[in-house]
């Protein structure tokens, strides 16, 4: 029986669904041959060439699919989201713009070009645009019969809600003391896992865990990352004092150093979850970081936890040079004890580099070309986080010139 057109998009959209990239192409590929006039099968097979990040094929057929249509708002998204990973930020803002002049309820291109302009530092409409998260299909809304709140002072207690990922909860639980000021009670609704961390932040009446929370007990809420939207928050206005985070002391000692006498504790973090969209990118290897190991008087602490701790265990240029304090690390009130005994922490993009941050303590991070928004464009520093300096690096997926830059700023130091 003759396969029609009809089949081979069902057969590619089932396993674009899937994951299985290689086969949604040559499903789109086959329906294009059977139809080349399809331009939806044209913008489907742009879309899994970008997801292969195979830009330029993707670039070719999104320029044709706006050739053929030019009302595609689907494909000057997606041309926006190729050009921003290119660097071509003002080309990417006017296509996501198209986009949205094009379909004004386009909640994909409103937050792609939110996340565009944190990234460039234009603070007020990028948090805004952001807002267009919760009618996307990345995120799901907390749901309540009570109003969302609007910064104004509020007679009554105020729900703020966690989202996303530790280290976000961890960069935003800043402006809680602030919006607790502007409401009679907060209590703060977080995994409890990171309770510890948020346990003495001011002006937290209470925490409160997954299912643990009535209706009754608030009169408006609103989501963690929407607090810079509702006070006004500018580059400039951000709450940027540190520490702003001191967790309860704990008894946890990192241990002894594996050398005598180190010049420098120097903690070390090299992936981040597996499970983040863009941990390919913003993650490296244990063996990356060999130049580093190659320097005298240091004593290095690894801070991994997760699967990449097992990188540990291989042959290599950090064997006996590392104490493994990562595997007895239970909770971030620990990490935290942790990152107090250390003189500086080496990190890839993770919640522990937030949280040293939080924290106040030194810190070095090793940023991907490709970076989240937070970290802006071409900066060393970093408006969030005073303590902490950027390392970048110049090609995606290079982490060698960004370590060997690194392990001479490192080598500097140990001889003053």
């Amino acid at each position: 029986m003759d396969v029609t057109f009809r089949d081979l998009m069902q057969r590619g959209e089932q396993a674009y669904r899937e994951g299985d990239l290689d086969a949604a192409r040559q499903h789109f590929e086959n329906a294009l041959r059977h139809d080349p006039q399809a331009n939806v099968a044209r913008y489907n097979l742009g879309v899994v060439h970008r997801d292969l990040e195979r830009s330029e094929d993707a670039w070719i057929l999104f320029l044709d699919v706006i050739a053929r249509d030019g009302r595609a708002a689907g494909a000057f998204n997606n041309l926006a989201i190729l050009e921003e990973r290119l660097g071509y930020f003002r080309a990417a803002e006017a296509h996501y713009r198209r986009a949205i002049a094009i379909q004004p309820e386009f909640p994909d291109a409103h937050f792609n070009l939110g996340m565009l302009l944190l990234r460039m530092g234009r603070y007020p409409e990028g948090f805004r645009e952001c807002e267009w998260r919760w009618r996307t299909s990345r995120f799901t809304p907390f749901r309540s019969p009570h109003p969302l709140w609007d910064g104004q002072p509020l007679s009554g207690t105020l729900l703020v809600h966690s989202e996303q990922g530790a280290g976000d909860a961890i960069q935003f639980a800043r402006f809680l003391p602030i919006a607790a000021r502007l409401c009679d009670r907060l209590i703060f609704f977080c995994p409890e896992h990171l309770f510890p961390i948020f346990e003495d932040l001011p002006g937290v009446a209470e925490l409160r865990g997954p299912g643990d929370i009535q209706v009754s007990e608030f009169r408006a809420y609103l989501p963690l990352l929407s607090l810079p939207t509702v006070l006004g928050t500018t580059l400039e206005t951000i709450p940027a004092s540190v520490p702003y985070l001191s967790p309860a002391p704990r008894s946890f000692e990192i241990g002894p150093p594996a050398i005598e006498r180190p010049r420098l504790k120097v903690g070390i973090t090299w992936a981040g979850s597996p499970t983040h969209l863009n941990d390919r990118h913003r993650s490296c290897r244990l063996a990356d970081l060999t130049p580093l190991f190659q320097l005298p008087r240091l004593a290095f602490y690894s801070m991994q936890v997760g699967p990449q701790s097992a990188e540990l265990e291989m042959s290599g240029p950090w064997s006996g040079r590392v104490v493994d304090v990562g595997r007895r690390l239970s909770d971030y009130a620990e990490t935290a004890a942790a990152l107090s005994q250390l003189d500086l922490l080496i990190s890839v993009d993770t919640s522990v580099l937030h949280l040293a941050g939080a924290m106040g303590r030194p810190a070095w991070g090793l940023i991907s070309e490709r970076s989240d928004w937070r970290w802006l464009i071409d900066r060393e520093e970093t408006p969030w986080y005073p303590t902490v300096r950027l390392f970048r690096q110049n090609r995606l997926g290079d982490w060698t010139g960004i370590v060997h830059r690194l392990a001479a700023e490192l080598a500097d130091l140990t001889t003053e």
